[in-house]
């Protein structure tokens, strides 16, 4: 096999932006060696972070970057022990995890993929999972409650990780995995090699320098597609973009909760918005509405967004007003269930339940309105925070609370506004 030859500089500036520090000139020089292959974009420092930017006009449906499978991390393309999926009860976040921090705790460690990884203070920072509980109390619910869902998944991670790997002589501290463990989180892409067609989806996952350098948008049919292939991925185009324009791929159609929660920033427009509202709507139902609306699979996911609330919470509170003493008997319960189940059209049970609609608009209106005053008082008390001394290392964190918050309000505001 011909040996591999370093890059030149000026090879490589081609690919580089002014004013991008030089950690990622010695990524970029890593995986030009290694046989990516780069066309008409380069790494920028933007107002948001680093990330990639046209160098060039750049036409629609064009391969614009290329990965080779030799480059990827991940635990079917990396050695370390007792990490398979197919031969170890493993979990593959844990033990991939375990392994960027084991590389991080070498004293050489010249690795340029892990070197351009953020700093735990961002992660700390950013990621509702690190916030102290002060702040989290004071969240929209869903996201605290993610985030404490994310808090004993990375324990018990860490327990997994030190079980199968720090036993058997891998080193990392704490630390050094809940930093890796953020990272796996906020940079990983689904990934299923052949031989891992019986390993869980949650479990196939990879990492891929460079290619993570892409930030994510909401508009997934301008966005660039991710593919996957047999010698490694592909980012190809979906519009033309033009000579310094930011090049995006997205992560899916996520609201600015999910986005918060699993990567630690939120869209200031993010057409896929909405956030849940179950913390207000479920105490509207008795125990026993609650009972049939999960026999029915109807229990809870209940989102509002500028335009309307979802199909599942007008079905919610439909349910609800629905007296206790006539639930899974009468005519009106039947009717509900035939609605459940698709036997009648929406148009002809709101036609039918003409009453029953406006008790549901006037309760959906009081929910609105509770929630809007709920988020105000949060708002109002992290803004007080702000203000303690005792937080004052805490700012960022408490400032993409209070952000979160205006953003909620703001859909609330608009769909007032649109559904007057």
């Amino acid at each position: 096999m011909p040996k591999r030859r370093r890059p030149s500089s000026s090879h490589c500036q081609k690919f580089l932006a002014n004013g991008v520090p030089e950690v990622h000139q010695r990524l970029l020089e890593h995986v030009l060696a290694n046989n990516a292959r780069l066309s008409k974009v380069k790494i920028a420092r933007l107002p948001h972070g680093i990330g990639i930017v046209a160098s060039e006009q750049v036409q629609k449906n064009k391969e614009i970057t290329f990965i080779p499978k030799s480059l990827l991390v991940n635990l079917y393309d990396i050695p370390f022990p007792n990490s398979s999926p197919i031969d170890h009860p493993t979990k593959a976040h844990s033990s991939l995890a375990a392994y960027i921090a084991s590389q991080f705790h070498k004293p050489d460690n010249d690795d340029p993929f892990i070197s351009i990884l953020p700093p735990f203070s961002s992660f700390k920072s950013s990621m509702p999972l690190f916030w102290s509980d002060e702040i989290l109390n004071n969240c929209p619910p869903w996201v605290r409650s993610f985030a404490i869902r994310q808090q004993r998944k990375l324990k018990d991670d860490y327990a997994h990780a030190v079980k199968m790997h720090g036993e058997r002589g891998v080193e990392f501290s704490k630390e050094e995995y809940e930093w890796a463990w953020a990272a796996v989180n906020t940079r990983s892409i689904y990934y299923r090699p052949k031989k891992w067609y019986k390993v869980p989806a949650e479990d196939c996952m990879t990492m891929c320098p460079f290619i993570d350098y892409y930030n994510h948008d909401a508009k997934g049919d301008e966005s660039c597609t991710v593919s996957f292939s047999a010698d490694g991925l592909r980012v190809t185009t979906q519009k033309t973009y033009a000579a310094g324009e930011e090049i995006f791929v997205t992560y899916g159609e996520y609201n600015n909760d999910q986005l918060l929660v699993e990567y630690g920033f939120t869209l200031p427009n993010n057409r896929a918005d909405n956030f849940n509202i179950d913390h207000w709507v479920l105490p509207k139902l008795s125990s026993r509405h609650q009972e049939i609306l999960k026999e029915i699979s109807f229990h809870g996911g209940y989102l509002l967004d500028e335009n309307e609330v979802c199909y599942r919470t007008m079905m919610a509170l439909r349910f609800a007003v629905i007296g206790e003493a006539l639930l899974e008997k009468g005519k009106r319960h039947k009717d509900f269930m035939k609605l459940v189940e698709g036997e009648m059209e929406e148009d002809d049970y709101v036609k039918l339940y003409e009453g029953d609609e406006n008790k549901v608009g006037e309760l959906l209106e009081e929910v609105v309105k509770v929630i809007e005053e709920f988020g105000e008082e949060k708002t109002a008390a992290l803004r007080r925070m702000l203000e303690e001394q005792e937080f004052l290392n805490q700012k960022e964190s408490i400032e993409s609370a209070i952000e979160r918050w205006r953003q909620c309000i703001d859909i609330i505001a608009k769909h007032r506004e649109k559904n007057k």
